[in-house]
């Protein structure tokens, strides 16, 4: 444990450890309170939909394109320019009255993300090597984990007390001060070096290690919307009033595994501790078939969470060892974008399935989604290692 809260002695790491839990404060704070805003506006729930789904399509369509910037440009560059569209867009809210106007500003807000999300990412798994780097990037998801956790415990208290308005000055004034963190004490990281050829994109994205990670964080993500967006839905049909058991149990157990993360991936290995984390998940989503009761929704939120807070810090760490350091961004560009691809199509299709087919049909279409890309993760990688 005092291996892994060492890296907060790191200058660098400091910095993107206070920017981040800023910005995924910021990030976070709006989620749960922006529909309920707009259906009090007057915006229909199918223009809330589109809203919503605003930002996924545009931090999808050019991810992969930033994860080749941060390797030509460096992460560091990439995170403020990022930020600054997070602000411009978060401060549109306050003069934005219709739907085109809060789906462009969704639009932006999409772009700002992907920016920053990739250059974050690289820029904290660029400081140090070996036990440093693992101690970095597992810290840094934490901080991920701590924003949001903290983000959705304020955000509907915030909003009842102090209005919609305030809230978005709340927002700004976060990610305002993780700029200034990362422009003024952090310096920057160069990836790439001079003199070094870098791989083909198509040639990244064609590689083993990236394809597997890819198909693993796609999976993981697929799952994670569908739980969120539809366990309170299914335990409403079920009678279940209090669905927040479920991320209550989520949000304590992924912060508990991410604090561990580390130790468990030296105990099992990287591939090993992203398939077992992934099977934790599916067994999770296994439980949610037999009923759904208080009792089911805390111990599927625990397995559910110690899967899911292992798997992404653990798909980081394996691009970052497997990757040539010269295209590692473009790399880790492609897997986030794999995520994003996940949680735009989970919403999208699994909401007809519940409305047509029903939920225990969503779940076990989700199970077999995530058993399938976990089985072919492990065969990807083992064929590769022959």
């Amino acid at each position: 444990m005092t291996n892994s809260f060492s890296i907060f002695m790191n200058k660098q790491f400091q910095n993107i450890a206070i920017s981040h839990f800023n910005t995924t404060l910021s990030m976070c704070l709006l989620v749960p309170i922006l529909p309920v805003f707009l259906k009090n506006s007057g915006i229909s729930e199918t223009q809330i939909g589109i809203i919503m789904g605003a930002t996924a399509m545009s931090a999808l369509i050019i991810r992969p394109w930033i994860g080749f910037q941060v390797d030509n440009k460096g992460s560091r560059p990439i995170i403020l320019f990022g930020q600054i569209l997070l602000i411009v867009s978060t401060v549109g809210y306050w003069w934005a009255t219709s739907f085109l106007a809060f789906v462009m500003l969704r639009l932006l807000y999409g772009i700002g993300q992907a920016f920053y999300g990739t250059g974050a990412v690289t820029f904290a798994s660029s400081i140090g090597t070996g036990e440093t780097n693992s101690n970095s990037i597992a810290m840094y998801t934490l901080t991920t984990m701590l924003g949001l956790g903290l983000s959705m415990s304020i955000a509907q208290v915030a909003f009842d007390h102090f209005g919609f308005n305030a809230l978005v000055g709340i927002s700004v004034v976060l990610i305002v001060i993780a700029f200034s963190v990362m422009k003024w004490r952090s310096h920057p990281i160069r990836l790439a070096t001079k003199n070094v050829t870098r791989t083909p994109f198509i040639d990244v994205l064609k590689s083993n290690i990236v394809f597997a990670s890819t198909l693993c964080q796609f999976a993981a993500s697929f799952s994670f919307s569908a739980i969120l967006t539809f366990i309170p839905l299914a335990a409403i049909d079920k009678g279940v009033n209090f669905y927040s058991l479920f991320f209550i149990a989520f949000a304590i157990s992924v912060v508990f595994s991410r604090v561990f993360v580390q130790k468990i991936n030296h105990m099992l290995g990287l591939v090993n501790a992203i398939v077992y984390s992934s099977i934790t998940m599916l067994f999770s989503i296994l439980l949610l078939l037999i009923t759904i009761s208080p009792v089911i929704l805390i111990i599927s939120g625990i397995f559910f969470g110690l899967g899911f807070g292992i798997v992404y810090p653990t798909l980081v760490l394996l691009l970052v060892e497997r990757i040539n350091q010269t295209n590692r961004g473009t790399a880790l560009g492609i897997m986030i974008a794999a995520g994003d691809i996940g949680n735009a199509l989970s919403a999208a299709i699994l909401g007809g399935v519940a409305e047509h087919l029903g939920y225990f049909v969503l779940f076990s279409m989700t199970a077999l989604l995530l058993a399938f890309c976990t089985y072919y993760f492990q065969v990807i990688l083992a064929r590769s290692d022959e």
